[in-house]
């Protein structure tokens, strides 16, 4: 019962790693050809991806994904919203380090 009760626990691990998006993919599939392959572009008076953190980067994607940030560039990154919510921190902890 132990082996069982870790394997399913290892199993487990396994497929949540699985289903978190690898961010360099995410970022270039989702991101790179409005804010540009090192987050250097700046779109509509934005500040660039470059010039912020992970962290904020996060906040920024989620109020993207919940329709409670961004004003008027919500259109413009419907992407963000259609992406599942496991993929965020991978994409954000990316373009951190652009």
């Amino acid at each position: 019962m132990k082996k069982l009760l870790t394997l399913t626990g290892i199993a487990l691990f396994v497929a949540s790693a699985a289903l978190a998006g690898d961010g360099a993919a995410l970022y270039k599939s989702n991101c790179a050809d409005c804010h540009g392959e090192k987050g250097d572009k700046s779109i509509g008076g934005s500040v660039p991806l470059k010039d912020l953190d992970s962290a904020e980067i996060l906040k920024r994607l989620q109020g993207y994904a919940e329709g409670t940030y961004g004003g008027e560039r919500k259109a413009v990154m419907h992407s963000i919203a259609k992406l599942h919510s496991a993929n965020l921190k991978p994409l954000a902890d990316y373009a951190g380090t652009l």
